[in-house]
């Protein structure tokens, strides 16, 4: 009876491992996850062998390989040019941001996600695919990074300890930074990525914290841990900040600027300007979709007008920043480049 329960289990497995490898054909999971999904076919597989010596190999060699996935999964995520501490403190990251590889993780919201989400056409044909290619071009542009995704869903985000990705400049340096706040489903390396490689043109870092995943960056937790972001990039001796944030986080980005206005240069709101909101008369760009069906762009041009900040709109719907990837990073550089250039230098 246990065995044919076991066996029933198994079949389970089985089932699951052959549509997450039909999902792969389309939008491909990463090596770890193709990994995963070999090791899981293996040990589902060793409870159909009847001969005891050849199931019990089975079973070793999908431990095994897990065993492998996470040492070098461990040992990896440790790229040169991104970083996760934990604030406040700068501590190291914590192991679980280093555990899974986030686009397997990311593949997969994104596929429930254009289910169940008023997207475009154009997100629900080509967002996974859209998403594997931009995991790609992070990959050859920063090699291995960390991801706070796990620790965000077993609510470890807190203000006594958060995860925060750090993006360096390749080259050093500027003396500006950008504090980006995620929106709902919680913090990514790769939307934090995409406004990374933006920052690039002026020589920015840029940092990532991550609270609940909500995004909710308005008061309590939220306000504390952007604060405590700020007092970080302080003490690397930056005090030129542009805060940005994405849906939810735009937001909250919104919310915040009133109280932390003297420590910042400017505001960056993606997918999620507020019509109500405000820029606390700080520099504003808002970067959106004219087809967004979460994030009403008529609202975020109403903040535009209402506030005197550049609007730049795009073909495109909630998820612009992924999908115009090219375009949405353009105009973010753009403004980033015109605002350093506006900041009065010392005299010779």
């Amino acid at each position: 009876m246990i065995r044919w329960l076991w066996r029933g289990v198994a079949a389970v497995a089985l089932v699951c491992v052959a549509i997450a490898v039909g999902l792969g054909v389309h939008a491909s999971w990463s090596v770890s996850g193709w990994t995963i999904l070999a090791a899981c076919a293996l040990g589902a597989a060793a409870a159909f062998v009847n001969s005891a010596r050849r199931r019990r190999s089975l079973q070793a060699l999908a431990a095994a390989a897990l065993l492998v996935l996470l040492i070098v999964r461990l040992a990896a995520a440790r790229g040169p040019h991104v970083t996760m501490p934990t604030l406040p403190g700068g501590t190291s990251s914590r192991w679980l941001g280093r555990l899974v590889d986030e686009q397997d993780v990311s593949l997969l919201g994104a596929r429930a996600l254009i289910r169940r989400w008023p997207v475009t056409h154009d997100e629900r044909e080509r967002l996974p695919q859209e998403m594997r290619a931009a995991y790609g071009e992070m990959r050859a542009a920063v090699g291995t990074f960390p991801s706070p995704v796990l620790n965000t869903l077993v609510r470890r985000q807190a203000p006594s300890g958060f995860d925060a990705l750090v993006f360096e400049p390749r080259g050093g340096p500027s003396g500006a930074a950008v504090v980006f706040l995620h929106g709902f489903g919680g913090s990514f390396a790769l939307e934090c990525g995409l406004v990374a490689e933006a920052a690039q043109a002026i020589g920015a870092f840029t940092v990532c914290p991550a609270t609940g995943i909500g995004g909710h960056w308005a008061g309590g937790d939220g306000e504390r841990i952007v604060r405590a972001t700020l007092d970080y990039v302080h003490a690397r001796g930056i005090h030129r900040i542009y805060l940005a944030g994405l849906s939810n986080g735009a937001a909250g980005a919104s919310a915040l600027a009133p109280r932390f206005a003297s420590s910042l240069a400017g505001l960056v709101l993606i997918s999620g300007a507020p019509a109500s909101g405000t820029d606390a008369s700080l520099p504003t760009l808002v970067v959106h979709g004219e087809h967004d069906r979460v994030a009403s762009a008529s609202a975020a041009r109403a903040f535009a007008t209402r506030n005197h900040a550049r609007y730049a709109g795009f073909d495109g719907g909630h998820f612009v920043l992924l999908m115009r990837r090219e375009e949405t990073r353009a105009a973010i550089a753009d403004w980033l480049t015109r605002r350093e250039a506006a900041v009065p230098r010392p005299a010779p």
